[in-house]
């Protein structure tokens, strides 16, 4: 399936089916990442600037409840 078609799928599904869909593909796509900068700043700069203030916001929160200074990937 090309990512078009499953963007595409996928937005059609109610917001259960989509939590469950990320449930699913989360561990694998984490354990992947987790090994390759790169990949690491691509998905920080997707959640803070690609999905808005409210999730730079709930990011830096996150960070700071995890003993970091807050502040996203680059605190």
């Amino acid at each position: 399936m090309k990512a078009k078609e499953f963007t595409t799928q996928f937005k059609a599904l109610s917001k259960e089916d989509q939590m469950a869909v990320l449930r699913q593909i989360m561990p694998e796509f984490c354990e992947g990442m987790m090994g390759d900068p790169k990949r690491i700043r691509e998905m920080f700069s997707l959640m803070t600037e690609d999905c808005g203030e409210p999730m730079a916001n709930m990011i830096s929160v996150m960070g700071m409840m995890m003993g970091r200074k807050g502040g996203g990937c680059c605190g």
